[in-house]
């Protein structure tokens, strides 16, 4: 019982930071793409962060089920692993895109954020 309400908090925190972060790479792309800002090897390495976060809060989330023995909820589901197809897709279209690749990854990133946050409403 114990072990199902740590992964609770972490499933439930790592949630918070997948919002976050995602949201900080939305706005970033946005600004390398409207050539605010010019550097981008850090943006990156950060979106890849970003993106990794999402495999990891779905290992907790699947780890939490079992441990708890939940019952399902479909769309709390299915926004989760929209999150992974989209991962996928950003990655296939950043080559044919050409030079709005960051603004490819920023909307990405919004949506990304937009499907955690509809999940989490969905997960209570």
């Amino acid at each position: 019982m114990l072990f199902g309400a740590a992964l609770r908090d972490a499933h439930t925190t790592f949630a918070f930071v997948l919002i976050f972060t995602n949201a900080i790479i939305g706005i970033w792309g946005l600004l390398l793409d409207r050539e605010v800002i010019r550097k981008s090897k850090l943006f990156w390495f950060c979106t890849a962060i970003a993106q990794s976060l999402i495999f990891v809060q779905a290992t907790l989330g699947v780890l939490l089920q079992t441990s708890d023995d939940l019952e399902p909820k479909d769309f709390h589901y299915l926004y989760g692993f929209s999150m992974i197809i989209a991962v996928a897709l950003l990655y296939g279209y950043r080559t044919p895109i050409g030079k709005h690749k960051f603004m490819l990854y920023s909307l990405g990133s919004f949506f990304i954020m937009g499907l955690g946050i509809r999940a989490m409403f969905l997960g209570t």
